[in-house]
């Protein structure tokens, strides 16, 4: 029984300082951001088999040569643990020999040996520039602040703000999104979709989806609606046509719009805008943005979930209305329903995808052609007016003289045409003297 307990003993001494030793040939190397483990071939014992030699939570062998085996990670992966002492930062791991059982000897046991790598807590940081693999400690801040979000309409110059917009079919509605915070920072701003609707109530009544895929300007394969170039940090305008919907009660409607907010230097992977160029059916961005997807016919999904996983780049959210946007009654009237014979004119479908057309029947403003206008001067039409009274004038002048011709035509002597009043002569006399073919009838008083 002794002898047996010696032997155990012997043997558990044995793998000790078997174990021993092979902690002392094992190199470890801590880098900023990874460890590298070096292993040589003579403590295995031979070759080593896929799986057999790992760190942590299962990472294998990256490098192997004659020498030996290099087994090369992140620091911060491979299941390795950070522990934060008074002085220094140590990071934990494990390292994992299980031999598979192959023939009737082995030549190298299991083992398991600790790997740790410590780090300072202080240090000094040189003059030299250090581009930084992290996001900017100006992103961190702008996590922990409030944005806030705008819609707001302007006037056709951009430089006033209104407050009660009124539009008649065929004008544009300028629109401008923007997003501001304390302390101000670099920050871009996207509008990701835009719905508009009838309605105050978003869940009730007809829908028009006027942006979506995160920043197509889908209303422009319909109209004139598009994206404008960036004037400025945490700004963006776009021009919408103005529309109705036919069957709706009022003749007004509200934008509800989906807004987010991104560091400066994440925009080209984070949003988009894009308009829809009707005579070149293709889209395009006038800030240089990638618009290869939204005439995709799988949309702009896939994009978006792989670009947001995790919420990396995003600053800040929210979903801003807009309204209401009055129509106001325009010069002809105009139908509050289209012809079942007459459908909507749509924009010509691009060759990469079909074009998406509104859910809901809507109307917009036309130029309707009214005849050829000749435009008149004033002066031209007083000179008309003139000349129109002097010719008047003219002929009545012409007329009395005619007249008067007819009636001393004989001699001197004046003949009444027959039906027409008889005219009185004065003789120096003082009497009355009666002209040839009126006689005075009895009774007239003598005119002296």
């Amino acid at each position: 029984m002794m002898k047996a307990l010696r032997r155990r003993w012997f043997v558990l001494f044995f793998l000790a300082a078997a174990a021993w030793a092979r902690d002392d040939l094992v190199s470890v190397t801590c880098g900023h951001a990874w460890l590298s483990v070096a292993v040589p071939a003579g403590v295995l014992g031979g070759r080593v088999a896929a799986g057999e030699l790992t760190l942590g939570s299962g990472c294998g062998v990256t490098v192997a040569d004659g020498d030996g085996y290099r087994l090369e990670h992140p620091l911060g992966g491979c299941g390795t643990t950070l522990e934060l002492l008074r002085d220094t930062i140590r990071y934990s791991n494990v390292l994992h020999y299980r031999p598979a059982a192959g023939g009737p000897v082995a030549r190298a046991g299991p083992f398991s040996l600790p790997v740790d790598c410590y780090y300072p807590r202080t240090g000094s940081v040189s003059s030299m520039a250090v581009q930084p693999t992290w996001v900017p400690f100006s992103s961190t801040v702008a996590h922990r602040r409030r944005l806030r979000f705008a819609l707001d309409v302007y006037d056709s110059s951009w430089s006033s703000r209104l407050l009660q917009p009124g539009y008649s079919l065929g004008e544009l509605i300028n629109v401008q999104a923007s997003v501001s915070g304390d302390p101000p920072s670099p920050l871009r701003l996207f509008v990701d979709r835009c719905v508009a609707t009838p309605g105050a109530a978003a869940a009730a009544g007809p829908r028009h989806q006027v942006i979506a895929d995160d920043g197509c300007l889908l209303d422009g394969q319909l109209g004139r609606s598009r994206f404008l170039p960036r004037h400025g940090e945490g700004f963006l305008r776009f021009q919408l046509d103005t529309f109705l919907f036919p069957n709706a009660s009022g003749s007004q409607i509200y934008l509800r719009c989906h807004l987010k907010a991104v560091p400066e230097g994440a925009a080209g992977a984070a949003g988009k805008a894009c308009s829809y160029d009707r005579l070149a059916a293709a889209w395009w961005s006038p800030n240089g943005d990638d618009c290869s997807c939204c005439g995709s016919p799988a949309g702009c999904g896939g994009h978006r979930r792989r670009r947001l996983a995790g919420g990396e780049g995003l600053l800040g959210e929210a979903s801003v209305r807009l309204g209401p946007l009055g129509l106001l009654p325009a010069s002809s009237p105009l139908p509050t329903a289209l012809p079942a014979s007459s459908p909507l004119p749509t924009a010509p479908k691009p060759s990469a995808a079909p074009s998406r057309r509104p859910s809901v029947p809507l109307v917009r403003g036309e130029k309707r052609d009214s005849g050829p206008a000749v435009p008149v001067p004033a002066a031209t039409l007083a000179m008309v007016a003139m000349c129109s009274v002097l010719a008047a004038v003219a002929v009545a002048g012409c007329y009395c003289s005619l007249r008067r011709h007819r009636r001393g035509g004989g001699g001197g002597t004046e003949v009444a045409t027959p039906g027409e009043p008889c005219a009185v002569a004065m003789a120096p006399t003082g009497r009355a003297r009666a002209t040839p073919g009126c006689p005075l009838a009895p009774g007239d008083p003598a005119v002296v």
